[in-house]
Order: C-alpha cells, then sequence, then structure tokens
C-alpha cells in the first residue's frame, strides 16, 4: 500500500518523465524511516506494467568501496598513504613504479593504472568467478600510465584495488 507521501510525489515525477521508455527510482528516508519509495517508467503503452526499473549500480558503488575502506582505515587495519602491494602480495605489474601506488591514489583516480579490466568486470558476486585472478593476470602483464600521484585520470582498476584490499 502507498503512503500518501509516496502517491503524490510519483504523481509529480510520473508528469516530469517523458514518454519514450525512461524510468526513475527513488526513496526518501528520515532518521532512518522510509517515508516514500517507487519506480516509475515513461512508458504509456502496454508494455509499462511488464517493465522493470532495474539499474547496474556501475559507479555508485565506488561510494561503498570508498566508505568500506575509510572505516577500515579508522580502525586501523588499512593506511590510505601504504603501498597497495602491502595488502596485496598477488599484486604485480612489468612497471615497477606499481610499488608506489597507494589506496589514497586508488580512491582519487591518480594511481596511473591502465584503466578498466573488461573481463568479468559486471559480475554480481565476485566468489564465484575468477574476476580477482583476472585482475591480477591483466595488471602482471601491464604497464603504469603515469607516475602514481602525477595526475587524475578516471580509472576502474584503481577501485578494483581497493575492494581487494577491503575483502583481502
Amino acid at each position: 500500500m502507498m503512503s500518501e507521501l509516496t502517491t503524490r510525489l510519483s504523481a509529480i515525477v510520473r508528469s516530469a518523465l517523458p514518454k519514450d521508455g525512461i524510468s526513475v527510482s527513488y526513496a526518501i528516508m528520515r532518521n532512518g524511516e522510509l517515508l516514500a519509495s517507487d519506480t516509475l517508467s515513461g512508458k504509456t503503452d502496454d508494455t509499462a506494467a511488464k517493465t522493470e526499473c532495474t539499474y547496474n549500480v556501475a559507479s555508485i558503488s565506488k561510494i561503498y568501496c570508498t566508505v568500506a575502506v575509510m572505516q577500515m582505515v579508522e580502525q586501523g587495519k588499512l593506511d590510505l598513504d601504504a603501498p597497495v602491494a602491502n595488502y596485496l602480495p598477488c599484486f604485480t605489474m612489468r612497471d615497477e613504479r606499481y610499488r608506489a601506488i597507494t589506496l589514497r591514489h586508488c580512491l582519487s583516480h591518480t594511481s596511473g593504472l591502465p584503466g578498466t579490466q573488461w573481463r568479468g568486470f559486471s559480475v554480481t558476486n565476485p566468489d564465484q568467478s575468477r574476476y580477482y585472478d583476472d585482475v591480477y593476470d591483466y595488471l602482471s602483464k601491464s604497464t603504469l600510465k603515469a607516475d602514481p600521484g602525477t595526475y587524475a585520470v578516471y580509472c576502474n582498476d584503481g577501485f578494483t584495488l581497493a575492494e581487494m584490499a577491503v575483502v583481502e
């Protein structure tokens, strides 16, 4: 059963949605209480009722990774300025500069890493794939684009290494 707030907000959102299939999801919480939430599609044909509005979280997951890293930093389990290789002994690269990559570099897109190892990149459960093994293999054959910390370029690989440091 929809709350009155959800009904009113959804009517406002629906009136602004283009009718070409765009969708939107929203949730509003206050003090841990869910006040309103809905998922709406702009489709107006017969498929609208069948449309599932699901989204791949993609780069939004970087926020969760960063929070996990920072919680472990607060607990003294990780150090932002320690080399990532200290936490990931299997992490090697052809380019010896990799030894200078820190978690801070990974989280600020300043690691100098190649970018994104795409094989298995969007797996739902890394434990059921060989994704981390694939990442190690890919990086072991790679070189850096730049010295760690010299400039920022969007880099999924850095966040993957930060994730692996949390998991290890």
